[in-house]
């Protein structure tokens, strides 16, 4: 049984728990929090998912007000760090020094200078680190994947990304709304598709972006990027976070040579496939989430003493770069080699 601990019980600490609670082989028995209230309550925190867990059972799980008591257990096997982005690179180090495998909530960091401690900690250390870029493991994500790979449609011509909503205004200390501490929407939310076009197809050859500041927080709130393959297809991932109170939506279009794949997360059916001969069809795709999926991947990975190969650091530490490319891209009105 791989013994598990989580350091913040915001949204997603608590979102965490309840897909570790159902893992049959872990055991969540630590959790820690600085706010004694979110140590006692699933419905103390505020926040935009749910996963229908309802309340959960935590009665024989160990609490810490002090994340440094809970590292200090060495009968932990995995760390999950599910504290705000500022404070992933710290206490990362801190669990992996301990002798802790980690599991760390995306964005993996702010820098590339802090990512980069983060690995080389888990090297020196000999442990195993996964920064939890859920899409990777989204089933209807997944589903495109395997088309890619599989080539029933063809090859992959051009994929359209995209993940917008209203301002979270809702966390801790405002803190999303603070750049200096969330990077705002481009490192926060529209990471998951930069990241997952990275899983998906690698590093791009070219990137080009235009992004807009928004004049109440002074960060990016709202980009377009193109990231282009020369030997494979244009990506185009448009993300960011709204003034107004419109619903999240999230999906992609993705074009082959024989077919079209279409997913919207608002639509009815979501999952929509069409191919050159007229058919259209909703196609079955895998059961489950993806928050439960890419924890019980990394348990497993702990369990086999295996790396985590759908996941690897380095590559996470390479989405980040991806997005301070785009960035730059946006700044210089120039096209950023995408692969230095």
């Amino acid at each position: 049984m791989i013994r598990v601990g989580i350091l913040g019980m915001g949204m997603m600490g608590w979102l965490h728990a309840g897909q570790i609670l159902k893992l049959p082989g872990a055991e969540l028995v630590a959790i820690a929090d600085s706010t004694p209230e979110r140590l006692i309550a699933k419905d103390s925190v505020v926040g935009n998912i749910t996963t229908g867990d309802g309340a959960l059972d935590l009665s024989g799980v160990a609490r810490h007000t002090d994340p440094c008591t809970l590292i200090a257990d060495d009968g932990i096997d995995i760390v999950d760090v599910c504290l705000p982005t500022p404070f992933h690179a710290r206490y990362t180090v801190e669990a992996l020094q301990a002798g802790h495998h980690v599991l760390c909530e995306k964005p993996m960091a702010l820098t590339l200078q802090d990512a980069d401690q983060m690995i080389a900690a888990a090297k020196q250390h000999d442990r195993l680190l996964m920064v939890a870029q859920c899409i990777r493991f989204w089933p209807e994500y997944r589903f495109l994947r395997d088309q890619v790979r599989g080539g029933a449609l063809g090859s992959l011509l051009s994929l359209d990304l995209w993940r917008t909503g209203a301002r979270p205004t809702w966390s801790w200390q405002n803190w999303f709304l603070d750049p200096q501490r969330s990077g705002g929407p481009l490192y926060d939310l529209h990471i998951h598709d930069v990241d997952y076009t990275n899983y998906l197809l690698g590093l791009p050859d070219r990137v080009q972006a235009s992004a807009r500041r928004s004049p109440a927080t002074g960060a990016y709130d709202v980009v377009h990027a193109l990231f282009t393959y020369d030997d494979g297809p244009q990506v185009h991932i448009h993300g960011g976070w709204s003034v107004a109170e419109a619903p999240f939506r999230a999906g992609y279009e993705a074009w082959f040579e024989r077919g079209l794949i279409r997913f919207d997360g608002l639509a009815n059916p979501p999952l929509m496939v069409y191919d050159s001969q007229g058919s259209a069809c909703s196609p079955e795709i895998e059961q489950g989430n993806a928050y439960y999926n890419e924890i019980a991947y990394f348990v497993d990975c702990v369990e086999h003493g295996q790396p985590p190969v759908e996941c690897p650091p380095e590559s996470a530490r390479d989405s980040l770069g991806l997005v301070k490319k785009e960035i730059a891209a946006s700044e210089s009105g120039q096209s950023i080699p995408g692969r230095n």
